[in-house]
């Protein structure tokens, strides 16, 4: 199998193009310290697929279930905290369930 070159130069069309120049574009129009390119850039979908059966399946790569093992057993703790500066408002008779949502390190 050959590598794919994607030429993002702004006259090339292609959709494949496209993408790559737009999330190239979104990703570094960040501020600074929130730049980034996403993994799509970088590995094709064979390349997420294996990127994905390491990070979460692999036991020398222990940062996955580490971090879901936290959170399963944090979350209530983490969303007190999230709020506890936050007002409360006199109505004690809603609870309305939140969640956290990890976004990964990425």
């Amino acid at each position: 199998m050959h590598a794919q070159i994607v030429d993002i130069h702004v006259n090339n069309q292609d959709e494949n193009a496209e993408f790559a120049r737009q999330t190239i574009v979104d990703g570094l129009s960040k501020p600074s310290g929130q730049k980034q390119l996403s993994t799509m850039l970088l590995y094709d979908e064979r390349g997420l697929r294996l990127y994905d059966e390491i990070t979460t399946m692999a036991p020398e790569y222990y940062l996955f279930g580490a971090e879901e093992e936290i959170l399963r057993t944090h979350s209530d703790d983490i969303v007190q905290v999230m709020h506890s500066g936050v007002t409360k408002t006199t109505d004690t008779t809603s609870t309305r369930p939140e969640t956290v949502i990890e976004l990964g390190s990425g």
